[in-house]
């Protein structure tokens, strides 16, 4: 990292990053649009936050950086990122909903992380809220309220008509004061990649928050093995910037390759000292990915179906939150495997990455196709599909393992007889009555033959009659006399069992 240059340490108290997380529709957004006076709602995909971002606020002077978390349950590990990286949380809970599951999933993560955290009782405005039954809820999920035997705040607030809000900023300076938040803006810049993103006219750039001290001009900032030197650097609003400081959001631009969303960044003084340090940590990761090869041959035993899979999104934050939920889509016989992901377009080298490989999928999240992708993928039979939903995405790749896996024959029992009665009986089966006891005799179907709960071999029905009348099938719980095909001899008290060949 880059070494002060003789600089001693000065330290200041530094403003609170917070992280809004909680359920879908609970009100997150509105209450950073109400704080931020301004509308990002609308212009989000199906009404929800898809994107972290970031923004600062100023309360009595002071500023507030907030994190917006989205809220569906696709996006957990953006918002495990937002919590790790926060100092402070606000779980938002609705008035007239309480404590849903993707709660629950929030709170794990704050929890997790060790930071403190707020309750914002949102909607108290609408006509069926019920603060106190929320806050119960909010009791059983072990969220001891103050004045209810605990000691976590809480504000009951609107969101939309902001009734309540200016407490709430009050309560997260309050809590960023016994938190004594504090950096050295003599140090390098050290903090986190909120987002990265791929422009076709600006390259690519990164959204990230400063945890400790100073960014300026000329310095070089690395990220994996991604580094881009402080050329543009823009705040929260897109304004330029020469230098900034710890709590920040800022924008980088000029990376040489995407770095990942939730990262730690690091900082410094130049070019070379910046990619000595990339060639250490290539170093490293060869080494460790040497290892995990070697354990992964020793101990894979993965018979599995395996179909290829290509993911391009437009940053990524949505990359790393389709990828982990993809790994949650499997059955007993098939998964996919990710060959190829990316951020920007789908274009030729994403179909190509799959080398015509059979039964393969690209599936792009915000980003268009290229024509020519699409002709290519046309003539290799390969299926393209965008979205711009992640649970339409979900669904749809959850239906595509259905549909690729080979299909299995299996025998399924449809009903049960008991046999009554032996008319005949021959070298090459006889005629026996019989009364179904559950679900359905079919004719031409094969049977199981049972003595005294022991399965004992199986025959075939040749034909069926029910009421002295050829018939298809018998139901339970009716009688039917039947001729069978069977080397095994059938007695009067035997249990049949008729099996039909499905395909699962």
């Amino acid at each position: 990292m880059a070494k002060k240059k003789n600089n001693s340490p000065k330290i200041r108290e530094r403003a609170p990053v917070v992280a809004v997380m909680g359920h879908i529709d609970h009100g997150k957004s509105t209450l950073l649009d109400y704080i931020r006076k301004e509308n990002t709602v609308d212009r989000e995909h199906g009404g929800i936050t898809q994107h972290v971002a970031a923004y600062e606020a100023e309360h009595n002077g002071k500023k507030i950086t907030f994190i917006d978390t989205p809220g569906h349950e696709a996006f957990a590990a953006a918002r495990a990122r937002g919590a790790n990286i926060a100092d402070i949380a606000i779980l938002v809970v609705a008035a007239d909903d309480g404590v849903s599951e993707q709660t629950l999933g929030a709170l794990k993560f704050i929890r997790e992380s060790g930071i403190p955290f707020i309750v914002a009782i949102n909607k108290i405005d609408k006509p069926n809220a019920d603060i106190n039954k929320t806050k119960n809820s909010l009791l059983e999920a072990e969220v001891y309220l103050e004045g209810m035997g605990g000691d976590v705040a809480y504000n009951e607030i609107s969101a939309l008509k902001g009734t309540g809000v200016d407490e709430l900023l009050d309560n997260i300076l309050l809590t960023a004061e016994l938190e004594e938040l504090k950096t050295d803006d003599n140090a390098p810049a050290s903090g986190y990649i909120l987002e990265a993103t791929l422009d076709s006219k600006k390259g690519i750039s990164a959204t990230m928050i400063i945890k400790n001290g100073s960014l300026k001009g000329g310095q070089y900032v690395v990220s994996g093995f991604a580094s881009s030197p402080v050329r543009i650097m823009q705040d929260f609003q897109g304004k330029p910037l020469k230098e900034a400081s710890a709590s920040m959001p800022i924008t980088i631009i000029g990376f040489d390759e995407l770095p990942s969303a939730g990262d730690s960044f690091a900082v410094f003084e130049n070019k070379k000292e910046a990619f000595k340090y990339i060639d250490e940590l290539k170093e490293l990761q060869s080494e460790k990915e040497r290892v995990e090869k070697i354990t992964a041959k020793k101990f894979s035993k993965n018979k599995k179906n395996v179909f290829p899979l290509v993911i391009k999104t437009d940053v990524a934050g949505s990359l790393d939150a389709v990828k982990h939920e993809i790994a949650k889509i499997e059955n007993d016989r098939s998964e996919f495997k990710i060959i190829e992901s990316g951020i920007g377009a789908i274009n030729e080298s994403a179909i190509k990455a799959l080398g015509g490989a059979d039964k393969a999928t690209i599936i792009g999240f915000n980003v268009p196709v290229e024509r020519t992708a699409s002709i290519l993928a046309e003539n290799l039979n390969i299926e393209i599909k965008t979205f711009n939903i992640i649970y339409e995405l979900l669904e749809y790749l959850e239906k595509r393992i259905i549909e690729l896996t080979p299909k299995e024959k299996f025998e399924e029992v449809v009903g049960e007889a008991k046999i009554l009665k032996v008319f005949s009986w021959g070298n090459k089966g006889g005629v026996i009555g019989g009364e179904v006891l559950e679900g359905t005799i079919k004719k031409k179907n094969k049977i199981q033959i049972y003595r005294r709960g022991e399965f004992i071999g199986t025959a075939s029905i040749k034909d069926l009659q029910s009421n002295k009348q050829d018939v298809e099938e018998v139901s339970a719980p009716n009688q039917f006399g039947t001729n069978v095909v069977s080397k095994l001899e059938i007695v009067a008290g035997d249990i049949i069992k008729s099996v039909e060949i499905v395909e699962k």
